[in-house]
């Protein structure tokens, strides 16, 4: 599948889909586990350098093959 070739509305439902799991997550980390709203940006600040991290690895490895 030619990732160029995705049709609006599933990139418009992958990002819906996105956005909504990330409000879930965080409303169910507030208040079932009772984190404060600095504590869940923290981990997702380090979850996000952890991410980009890994995916500059993956890509530099991938194009030296």
């Amino acid at each position: 599948m030619d990732p160029t070739k995705i049709k609006l509305w599933h990139l418009l439902g992958i990002i819906f889909t996105a956005v909504f799991t990330a409000a879930l997550l965080r409303h169910f980390l507030h208040v079932a586990v009772g984190l404060s709203r600095r504590e869940i940006l923290a981990g997702a600040l380090i979850a996000a350098t952890v991410g980009i991290f890994l995916t500059v690895i993956i890509f530099r490895r991938r194009h030296r093959r």
